[in-house]
């Protein structure tokens, strides 16, 4: 899969990716009936190779629905304000970027949101310096339960890097819809970092210690006789694999019992798939490793 990139500009970002997908995955099942009604009229061919043009720009005010339903993806069912999360990012918007198609035909725009969708975001939230948002304080709290409940021996590791408020802890958002090639991923990286650090040459708090990635994940369930067998996790964002052997703090739990009701991707409909969420804490030179390797495997 080839990916070409132009990232002249500071605001905005051109990345284009033959992608080897129907339209339907690309929108999702929300376009299911659509495309079902459309289909006594003409026969599209399916799975064929769709040239789709993306660009990565700062958000705007009008994504705020696009950007708060990738987090929902993300999320799921967990107690998070992600109306205020979605706010946050929107009001940083120096910092970070979202996907969208980019020379949209005339005859596919329209005024509703989902007309023209955000396909991913690629930013950052500072947990230290906004530790009294809501969002942050439930999403702090719902870290330290899972680890509790997963992973116990981690939980003061994790706390302490948490909680010191010495150390600045940066909460990456890797997120976008399930078919999008990992390709895209490096320049969006590749610009918050030159983003964050323009940040900091004007005093802003965005030289972090420490990053906390959640990422999307699952494994397959196998049994022997009768028995649950361990089998290996893969990440839905196949670039985030490179960050697991990085980590200071790692652990996965479960979100099988959220998914109802949540357009997760095709392998999630599956139930011989286990959703999960891992959860990878990092120190914040392993940011440039991590862009470094993904380069040089892209390559």
């Amino acid at each position: 899969m080839r990916a070409t990139t132009n990232m002249a500009a500071p605001s905005k970002k051109r990345v284009t990716e033959n992608v080897d997908m129907s339209e339907d995955d690309i929108l999702g099942d929300e376009n299911e009936d659509e495309m079902q009604s459309d289909e006594s009229e003409e026969e599209t061919p399916m799975n064929e190779e769709v040239q789709v043009e993306f660009e990565a720009r700062r958000p705007e005010g009008s994504d705020f629905h696009g950007i708060k339903s990738l987090l929902q993806q993300l999320f799921l069912k967990a107690n998070i304000n992600l109306s205020e999360m979605t706010d946050t990012l929107l009001s940083q918007n120096y910092i970070g970027s979202i996907v969208k198609q980019s020379d949209i035909p005339e005859d596919d725009e329209g005024d509703s949101d989902d007309d023209d969708p955000v396909f991913g975001i690629t930013s950052v939230i500072n947990l230290t310096s906004r530790k009294e948002l809501e969002c942050v304080k439930q999403l702090k709290s719902m870290l330290m339960g899972k680890c509790q409940e997963v992973s116990p021996k981690q939980t003061d590791r994790l706390k302490s890097i948490l909680d010191d408020e010495d150390k600045q802890v940066g909460f990456v958002i890797n997120e976008r819809f399930i078919n999008i090639p990992p390709q895209l991923s490096l320049p969006m990286f590749k610009s918050l970092r030159k983003e964050m650090e323009s940040a900091c040459k004007k005093n802003m708090k965005y030289k972090f210690d420490w990053y906390l990635m959640i990422s999307k994940a699952y494994k397959q369930k196998l049994t022997k006789k009768g028995r649950a067998v361990d089998t290996e996790i893969l990440f839905t964002n196949q670039e985030e694999e490179f960050l697991k052997k990085h980590t200071s703090v790692m652990f996965d739990y479960s979100v099988s019992h959220e998914r109802d009701g949540v357009v997760e991707g095709g392998w999630d409909a599956d139930e011989d798939m286990e959703a999960l969420r891992s959860v990878l804490v990092f120190t914040a030179d392993k940011l440039d490793q991590f862009i470094t390797e993904l380069e040089a495997e892209l390559q």
